[in-house]
């Protein structure tokens, strides 16, 4: 795996870790709520796990967190501008001396028994990665639209798509070259995309599962605004990977949902109502913004051809 040495503006490593760790966490910042990010390290240092090293790659433009992760025991790692998610992850990588290298969203509060769950995982199961359990950190409306967040009580195999509390073992994270470094910001399929490759890599679709042991407690969105900017993100990077695999929604289709979560969806009539009209306007939005890509498109060749026509105009 390689990684552009330029993009680093500063590197502290943690000199309290001496021996060798069983696990890396990383953690991807970007303008990250303080409080959040402090409860999120806490919950770290705090692990029932002793040996696992944590290292936090900053992708913040518009914060200063440096002073708050440095109070904790951790590698600290400042790129120079935000890379997005996936290169900050295969940063993370790069410096990882743990054998499984652990990814958790920096808004998120793992459970005491986190880390340890991970690495169990990996001592009860021969698997490439994994990915784990979310539960919702509040009431916001939008964890009834998370429905892949929990999958329920049993290990079934499936691919990333939880890349926020989610595992590969190193060696194989290297050979597969990391996360896609296209898919930029804050990402979008990029776990799946990772799954699709190291699935194809092993011809085995058992070397990843679902392993609710790993629990961390995460909002989907926390507004509308959030919901609409996601799914748009989503979209964009649907259309870019189906290029690249064209098969690669069809993979992700043969991992079934598990029965109960198909049949989780009973909920009061308000709620089905609040729903009802997110996913409406939603649907107006992102119809709209297909509209304003399109005209957009159309006018940036109507201006090329009529810069190509002679007197500049079109006959």
């Amino acid at each position: 795996m390689e990684i552009d040495p330029t993009i680093i503006e500063k590197e502290r490593v943690n000199t309290t870790a001496s021996q060798k760790p069983g696990a890396s966490v990383v953690v991807v910042t970007y303008n990250t709520n303080e409080k959040l990010l402090i409860e999120n390290l806490n919950s770290l240092v705090n692990q029932s796990a002793e040996n696992f090293e944590i290292i936090v790659v900053d992708n913040s433009d518009k914060k200063d967190l440096e002073s708050i992760v440095c109070d904790f025991p951790v590698t600290y790692i400042k790129l120079k501008e935000n890379a997005g998610l996936s290169v900050g992850r295969n940063v993370g990588t790069s410096r990882a001396r743990g054998d499984i290298v652990i990814f958790l969203d920096d808004d998120a509060v793992p459970a005491r028994d986190f880390v340890q769950e991970h690495i169990k995982a990996y001592q009860t199961h021969d698997i490439a990665g994994l990915r784990g359990k979310a539960l919702p950190r509040t009431n916001t409306i939008y964890n009834y639209l998370a429905s892949t967040y929990d999958l329920g009580d049993k290990v079934i195999p499936h691919y990333i798509n939880l890349e926020g509390n989610s595992s590969v073992k190193k060696d194989i994270l290297v050979q597969m070259g990391g996360f896609y470094w296209q898919i930029k910001g804050a990402g979008g399929y990029e776990g799946a995309e990772l799954s699709y490759r190291i699935v194809n890599h092993f011809k085995d679709r058992n070397k990843l599962i679902y392993y609710p042991g790993p629990v961390i407690y995460h909002d989907n969105c926390g507004s509308f605004l959030k919901y609409y900017q996601k799914r748009k993100r989503h979209l964009k990077y649907k259309e870019q990977l189906t290029e690249k695999y064209p098969d690669l929604f069809a993979f992700m289709d043969s991992y079934p949902l598990p029965q109960e979560i198909k049949t989780a969806s009973e909920h009061p009539f308000f709620i089905k109502l609040k729903l009802w009209l997110i996913r409406k306007n939603l649907s107006l939005l992102l119809k709209l913004n297909q509209k304003l890509l399109r005209g957009s498109s159309e006018a940036s060749r109507g201006g090329f051809l009529e810069k190509s026509l002679p007197g500049g105009r079109r006959q």
